[in-house]
């Protein structure tokens, strides 16, 4: 047997056979499948938290206008001033705000629910309704929102039960979702 440089022996007459370092094939596909799976595993996860941000999201901006209004609806009772309360009702929301939500499309006469992008915002004329369009993924508790309405309503509270009969209701006004 002859001595071969980095300490192999190989057989009289026999090339030296030397394995390089690296990985074979299979051991690649290996890899490229455990990868490819926690990969769909996480944009699973991924899509499904974008979902909860979303709805999160829209419910942050629906607090804010609710709360704008009642703003503006208290101070228009304090004034006195039951027309201001009452010239509301079925009023753009998105108004009431400093800024516009991200995704606001503004107000739309005739709309078609496929011309406008998901993650919208956009206030119905016709209807008197403020319209968001989510994306269509699903949440961690599988659910999938399509859309929401929201209007603004007239509440009427009712009396107190010591005041005499035909005292009017005090008059508020409130944004209710309509659907969703």
């Amino acid at each position: 047997m002859a001595a071969v440089p980095g300490n192999r022996v190989a057989c009289a007459g026999a090339p030296a056979v030397r394995r390089q370092g690296g990985a074979t094939r299979f051991e690649f596909a290996v890899c490229v499948v455990v990868f490819g799976s926690l990969a769909g595993v996480l944009s699973c996860y991924l899509l499904r938290y974008r979902a909860e941000a979303e709805l999160a999201g829209v419910r942050y901006h629906v607090a804010g206008m609710r709360t704008a209004l009642a703003g503006k609806a208290m101070a228009a009772q304090l004034a006195g001033d039951t027309a201001a309360v009452q010239a509301l009702v079925g009023s753009n929301p998105v108004k009431l705000l400093r800024s516009t939500p991200p995704g606001y499309r503004g107000e739309m006469d005739r709309r078609n629910d496929k011309e406008i992008p998901a993650g919208s915002w956009f206030f119905d004329r016709k209807q008197r309704t403020l319209v968001y369009l989510f994306s269509g993924n699903t949440t961690f508790s599988d659910m999938r929102y399509a859309r929401w309405s929201f209007r603004v309503e007239s509440l009427c509270l009712p009396t107190n039960n010591a005041k005499p009969p035909g005292t009017p209701g005090k008059l508020s006004v409130a944004l209710h979702q309509v659907d969703g």
